[in-house]
């Protein structure tokens, strides 16, 4: 059975969706497409021949957004327009199935009437990564503009000891020579206030660091505070103390392995899922119904898109 894997170009150089289809290979015959702008992804011609389409992150136009007659699966990120209405009530009409990473986004598509979701957790294999306490006092910060030093260092300040290996969001590292800084830290922040699945901080989480990160998904859906990491918003930016860092380094071994086995419990079910899908034939109701609420879901996205350039969301 071929698969169509549809995914914008920048993850391609990342491989952030790597996990994903080296699960799905193990049953599908994949066929990768990248695009370059959202929602004008020129995958028409590629899914001619396959039988099932996954579509990562974007739909893959605003209009036709699905393959018709095809098996269409949707996985949407927390971090881009996971809060909208018509455009999972589009969805819904559609009879995608939908896998999701993040709790948050999981309730929200329900609500607006997705029924055919699949709700898994990733998380990286321990053993594939390097190991190693780290300095204590030592803490990574990555700097992507939303989690600023200014920040980290009322969480951790230098007066008390703490020294920071700040990666510049300009600056690219190969992935060995990225694990090795990380792994000479104690402590690693989480560089973003909300993540889509948060490879950065699972990957801390999963080397035995103390991770540190907003107090949003899906970080929190990971994090259990003072237990196996800390979470923090804009209203409590104050100091850890060392005693409660070092019960966290502790925890986060044993909290790795069960969220380790998770993951490879719900691998397991996605390939179950993506075999079980049927073939987008829609109804004459459903398709007057979504083509009437596409203004409705245009206007949704400019309003996402405003609120977004002066920080509301």
């Amino acid at each position: 059975m071929k698969l169509l894997f549809v995914d914008h170009e920048c993850h391609k150089k990342t491989r952030s969706a790597e996990f994903f289809l080296a699960v799905v290979r193990k049953v599908f015959d994949v066929v990768e497409h990248y695009y370059s702008h959202y929602y004008r992804t020129g995958a028409w011609k590629v899914a001619k021949d396959c039988d099932v389409a996954v579509i990562w992150e974007f739909p893959i136009s605003r209009w036709r957004f699905f393959f018709p007659g095809k098996r269409n699966v949707f996985v949407p990120m927390y971090d881009n327009e996971w809060s909208s209405y018509w455009q999972w009530k589009r969805i819904a009409w559609s009879g995608m199935g939908v896998i999701s990473f993040c709790d948050k986004v999981t309730e929200h598509a329900r609500r607006c009437g997705v029924t055919n979701i699949l709700d898994v957790r990733y998380f990286p294999d321990p053993d594939s990564l390097p190991k190693g306490k780290g300095d204590p006092k030592r803490v990574f910060l990555w700097e992507r503009g939303e989690i600023t030093r200014s920040v980290a260092e009322k969480l951790f300040p230098p007066s008390d000891g703490y020294v920071f290996d700040v990666k510049r969001a300009d600056e690219f590292l190969e992935r060995d020579a990225y694990l090795a800084r990380i792994a000479k830290c104690g402590i690693v922040i989480a560089p973003r206030r909300k993540e889509g699945i948060g490879m950065a901080f699972l990957e801390a989480m999963a080397m035995g660091k103390c991770v540190v990160a907003n107090d949003d998904a899906t970080m929190n859906e990971y994090i259990k505070n003072g237990e196996n990491g800390f979470l923090f918003s804009r209203g409590t930016l104050k100091p850890f103390t060392e005693d409660i860092i070092a019960r966290v380094k502790t925890n986060v071994t044993d909290s790795a392995a069960v969220l380790r086995d998770r993951w490879l419990q719900d691998s397991r079910a996605m390939n179950d899922f993506l075999v079980s899908q049927r073939t987008c034939d829609l109804s004459f109701a459903n398709r007057l119904k979504i083509n009437l609420t596409y203004p409705l879901f245009l206007v949704e996205g400019v309003l996402h898109i405003l609120l977004r350039k002066v920080g509301a969301i």
